[in-house]
């Protein structure tokens, strides 16, 4: 199960990040059209608007939509599965009419975290071609902003060789064994072509919302499913990896009841922890572990 939810997470951050390249090369398409490669006016600044905001809406929040409808219902599947290998009653192994009321609800809650990650950098998108206007900023810096804005360090840019280590990163980011490598490219990026990481970019944050909606959906699902089902008893499950929090390392293959998971996310603290439900946030962001429902009794 871990390593089906593990695999399910990537792919949905992959293709999210994926889509992100052609939101750059639109956005960037549009403004040089609109300007024909010029300084912008501030009456284009404000026409180019509703332009952006169609362009983040028809690929980026379009691609998240489909991500939620097609990938939530293969995640659901999962959380069926498990309850289905336990010894519980049979009417709480099947999904219902509540259940799917809850997967729907949860559906439109995850998809205004990309609703609200798309608005915050619409805006900056928009300031960053208004301001220009005013600073009389040069075209090029402009456009290399908004490529910034958009994917950092990753973005496309029109020198060979920093594509070259840009493609290598993105066809390697999930094979652990090219780790060295990757990070070997980014330091070239970095030292040779001062292509500093942009710390505040929609990859960056969509990247982490895409990878974690599908845990935190998980995470809510199976313990509506628990609840309905009577079992009161969480085992921490996933696989440790080197940068491991100390509470995952802790917590792995402990069963616990709800009150003492509580119980323990109240009073302790860990680099990385982030506000929330124990059972939803988990280890905090990134996190690839998850809260299984179990009897104490079915280890006798």
């Amino acid at each position: 199960m871990s390593k089906i939810l593990e695999k399910l997470a990537d792919q949905h951050e992959e293709r999210i990040i994926n889509v992100l390249y052609k939101l750059e090369d639109d956005v960037i398409r549009e403004v040089t059209r609109a300007t024909s490669g010029a300084l912008v006016s501030q009456r284009i600044a404000i026409q180019l608007q509703p332009k952006i905001r169609t362009l983040i809406e028809s690929t980026f929040l379009n691609e998240a939509d489909l991500i939620i409808n097609e990938e939530y219902n293969k995640i659901a599947k999962v959380v069926l599965d498990t309850f289905g290998e336990m010894p519980i009653p049979q009417k709480f192994k099947s999904l219902t009419e509540l259940d799917l009321t809850t997967i729907n609800a949860l559906k439109t809650q995850s998809f205004s975290g990309f609703e609200d990650i798309a608005e915050r950098f619409l805006k900056i998108i928009n300031d960053e071609v208004y301001q220009s206007t005013i600073a009389g900023r040069p075209f090029d810096d402009m456009v290399k902003n908004i490529r910034q804005h958009i994917n950092g360090v990753y973005q496309k840019t029109n020198t060979r060789e920093i594509n070259e280590l840009v493609d290598f990163i993105n066809e390697n980011k999930f094979d652990n064994s090219k780790k060295a490598q990757i990070e070997e490219a980014v330091s070239k990026l970095h030292t040779q072509y001062a292509s500093d990481r942009a710390g505040n970019n929609l990859r960056r944050y969509a990247g982490q919302i895409a990878h974690d909606s599908v845990m935190q959906f998980h995470g809510q699902f199976t313990v509506a499913k628990a609840k309905e089902s009577g079992l009161t008893h969480y085992r921490y499950t996933g696989t440790l990896v080197r940068d491991s929090r100390p509470f995952c390392q802790n917590m792995l293959n402990k069963i616990l009841t709800e009150k003492e998971i509580r119980d323990i996310w109240n009073n302790q603290g860990w680099a990385g922890k982030s506000t929330g439900d124990p059972f939803i946030v988990r280890g905090g962001y990134r996190c690839r572990h998850t809260w299984i429902p179990t009897d104490p009794d079915w280890d006798i």
